[in-house]
């Protein structure tokens, strides 16, 4: 992977050492030398580099300053770059990553930026499943089942648009399912197993291999002695729940 790397020193041999040390790294692209802070702060809003390397001493505006005058959504690694040792406590206060004091070997250089080149790779996992967690949660959604909110249901010689949150319970009956609701029932030519797979099943559950209920018209449930239950609606209706499905409302 390539990283973008930018260079901001007033001091033409300083940039020049920077720049030979970053040509032996193949994961570099140099996308701006810079000579001063007001140049570094226009360079790096523009070309939004990954890691770079500031002077702290510099004509207009300094390292440090420039840093807290960065106006980008994704702030680069910073690595100060000065003849001073005493700016050290400020460069961290300034979330640098590094702080090399000139003048510095090929060695110290590498042991810099090999800790850039891991953070570097840390925070791109991260951002890699950040995104991937997101997307993936946004797929799981628009590839869920969508359920009825609208069943039709022919009535004589008209069709009926029943909502499903109306149903209070579906029944099996010969040929056909009978949809109950608070003021009627209505006879449809489909199989209680077909009709279930339209329904939501965290609203509606089967307690019965012939009847399916609506959670939202339950008042109660009575338990027997055999094993089996009584599911009391509320508006009085005793449906059978038979041992077979109690698991779907009682667990």
């Amino acid at each position: 992977m390539t990283y973008k790397v930018l260079i901001a020193d007033d001091e033409s041999i300083a940039r020049e050492i920077l720049q030979k040390q970053l040509q032996r790294y193949t994961q570099v692209e140099l996308v701006a030398i810079c000579k001063n802070g007001n140049e570094a702060l226009v360079a790096i809003e523009k070309n939004e580099p990954d890691v770079v390397f500031l002077d702290i001493q510099m004509p207009e505006l300094n390292g440090i300053d420039l840093v807290k005058n960065l106006k980008i959504n994704k702030l680069p690694l910073v690595i100060f770059v000065t003849a001073y040792d005493n700016y050290a406590i400020q460069a961290f206060e300034a979330n640098a990553i590094d702080y090399l004091l000139k003048p510095f070997d090929e060695e110290r250089f590498d042991r810099m930026f090999q800790k850039v080149l891991k953070q570097l790779e840390l925070t791109n996992k991260q951002e890699f499943t950040a995104i991937f967690e997101k997307y993936g949660q946004f797929f799981q959604q628009i590839s869920q089942p969508t359920y009825a909110e609208i069943v039709t249901v022919k009535d004589g010689g008209r069709i009926q648009l029943l909502k499903t949150a109306d149903l209070i319970y579906i029944e099996a009956d010969g040929n056909y399912i009978s949809l109950h609701t608070e003021k009627s029932k209505y006879l449809l030519s489909e199989t209680l197993a077909h009709f279930e797979t339209r329904l939501n099943p965290k609203t509606f559950v089967r307690i019965h291999r012939s009847t399916i209920v609506n959670l939202n018209f339950i008042k109660e449930i009575q338990s027997h002695f055999n094993g089996d239950y009584s599911v009391i609606l509320k508006n009085a209706k005793v449906l059978r729940m038979s041992r077979n499905f109690k698991d779907n409302l009682i667990r």
